[in-house]
């Protein structure tokens, strides 16, 4: 594949009627289009129409990968939902910027691979897999993000500004913007959004590190004790938004107004700058790789282990019949696809064992070394038996 553009856009809040349709079907014939989606891909030639555009006057949600190492989103909120200042915030280079269109805050974040060096392309995306289409999955999985936005949770918004720090747009001597709680613990739709950004993890562990652990989630009795006291015509203009009017706003801000009078807790500390961050990714780095490190050995040992027990079970088995094991494997030898090989390996391997804990060694290597002569043609077999250590 010498190239490959992947275009992706959602609409979520509201699908889109006929004559938007039709008005976007004039950009493209290619187009799969539904009332809540549009997906194009190109191998030759590319998109005329402009992905700002589209996000501004029909869509919420866009996503852009090519396979030369090009990735963008674009998120759209109602402005009342995301205030432009506080975007601004954490905006602070081309990786992302942000700007009001109509009614609407647009949020593009931008990755590129200049330097070529980041082969994450064939295990990110199965392009052109009908049975699968993995491609098409991360938008959705990131718009979900949308209404915790909306509702307060600034955690999207500060990666933008590590994906900012990463691409070094931002000076050494800069202070960090507001610090949300629960950046160690990211929603789904926050882990893919820097999978796919390619935001380097030890960077956003060094950012969370010194964060107090989030505070907890609001119980029941937190929301019924809010709703007592909110003005009764508050409360039936919001049913009526959700129940007849089917707003897809009207509970995120619900949800905004109650963080809103139950604010969290701000970190009690000075903000560091882009240099203490940057400091602080190489420590965090040798922390994963000796983490990574005991998980794999675990993980190694607990195979292993299970590998012991089954072999093991098989042992007491063929105890009872040794020579119904050499019958076995003449069997399954016998076989001309070499299908059976890794069992008869397998076999052979635990005739080994068991000649060992009786302590006929000798027999079984004489034997042994007769089967390979009998079988010398059979080069897969015999590779397999000295991959095997036999």
């Amino acid at each position: 594949m010498s190239e490959f553009q992947f275009y992706q856009f959602v609409a979520l809040d509201e699908p889109l009627d006929r004559e938007q349709l039709a008005e976007i079907r004039q950009l493209t014939t290619r187009a799969c289009l539904t009332p809540t989606s549009f997906v194009n891909t190109y191998q030759w030639g590319d998109f005329k129409g402009s992905p700002e555009d589209l996000v501004a006057d029909y869509y919420d949600g866009h996503l852009y990968f090519a396979n030369w190492g090009t990735r963008r989103v674009i998120l759209r909120w109602p402005a009342d939902q995301l205030p432009l200042d506080v975007a601004e915030l954490y905006c602070a280079g081309d990786s992302a910027t942000v700007h009001r269109r109509g009614d609407h805050v647009l949020l593009t974040l931008f990755s590129d691979d200049e330097t070529g060096e980041l082969n994450d392309f064939n295990d990110l995306f199965d392009c052109g897999d009908v049975d699968n289409d993995r491609e098409e999955q991360w938008l959705p999985s990131i718009a979900r993000a949308r209404p915790d936005v909306a509702a307060g949770d600034l955690r999207l918004l500060y990666l933008a500004w590590l994906l900012c720090l990463q691409a070094g747009e931002v000076d050494d001597d800069t202070t960090e913007p507001p610090l949300p709680a629960g950046l160690a613990d990211l929603p789904d739709s926050l882990s893919d959004l820097t999978v796919f950004l390619r935001i380097n993890p030890d960077l956003i562990n060094a950012a969370a590190q010194p964060l107090p652990d989030p505070a907890p989630a609001p119980t029941r009795t937190d929301y019924e004790t809010w709703i007592r006291r909110l003005d009764t015509a508050q409360k039936d203009t919001t049913l009526t938004r959700l129940l007849h009017d089917n707003d897809p706003h009207a509970l995120t801000e619900l949800r905004r107004r109650f963080h809103h009078d139950h604010p969290r807790p701000a970190p009690a500390r000075p903000g560091r700058t882009a240099a203490e961050l940057r400091a602080a990714v190489p420590a965090q780095a040798a922390q994963r790789i000796a983490r990574e490190e005991r998980e794999a050995e675990a993980r190694r040992e607990k195979t292993q282990a299970a590998a012991r027990a089954a072999q093991l079970r098989r042992l007491a088995h063929l105890a009872k019949d040794p020579e119904g094991g050499w019958k076995r494997l003449d069997e399954l030898i016998a076989n001309r696809t070499g299908a059976h090989y890794p069992d008869a390996v397998q076999l052979l391997g635990d005739l080994a064992a068991l000649a060992d804990r009786n302590h006929t060694r000798d027999a079984f290597d004489q034997r042994y070394q007769r089967f390979r002569l009998t079988h010398s043609r059979k080069k897969a077999l015999l590779r397999q038996l000295d991959a095997a250590g036999l």
